[in-house]
């Protein structure tokens, strides 16, 4: 049976007073922001309105941390972009992936998750395969073919960063030229 594809790529915790910083203004930034099933997102807003714009330097890091991770950095050229989601109590996100038609990459990162592990991944019979954790500050990539969703959430607040990683051009030849 078909499991979807997908790696952690390890753990990055934001201070709280940022997090908490962030998540204040998109809430009161929400009446302005395109809202899906309630949960306030920041994707539609441009890069200089948006509060998690303090992180860019920090997802730029990650992202080369990515690309590094499976061989890529040096033989790509890509761009990338982020948003973040405010989830409240039974706001969900339906299924859906993020592919473009490009060779692409995407992540999650569950900066305040809660203990109900709302993020599945789909099979190609559209069952769930949750994710075994989705620790505070854990990064999980993934193809963007995926299909993935966002259960409705039973209580709580959770909030995490969505992202791409769009791959315009790859040298298919090694670059070592010893070889």
């Amino acid at each position: 049976m078909y499991k979807p594809i997908y790696w952690y790529h390890g753990n990055e915790k934001f201070p709280d007073t940022e997090v908490d910083q962030v998540i204040k203004e998109l809430v009161r930034l929400g009446d302005e922001l395109i809202k899906r099933e309630d949960a306030i997102s920041s994707y539609y807003l441009k890069l200089h309105s948006r509060p998690d714009k303090i992180w860019q330097p920090k997802y730029q890091k990650i992202v080369d941390e990515i690309t590094t991770s499976i061989g890529i950095e040096s033989t790509t050229k890509y761009t990338w972009d982020y948003w973040s989601q405010l989830y409240h109590q039974n706001n969900k996100h339906h299924a859906h992936h993020h592919s473009s038609g490009k060779n692409t990459i995407s992540f999650v990162h569950f900066i305040k998750p809660t203990d109900e592990n709302p993020f599945v991944f789909l099979d190609n019979d559209g069952n769930d395969q949750p994710l075994p954790e989705q620790r505070e500050g854990d990064i999980v990539c993934f193809p963007s073919y995926i299909w993935h969703r966002v259960k409705p959430l039973k209580s709580g607040q959770r909030y995490v960063v969505a992202g791409n990683i769009e791959i315009h051009y790859q040298n298919k030849y090694h670059l070592d030229t010893s070889l």
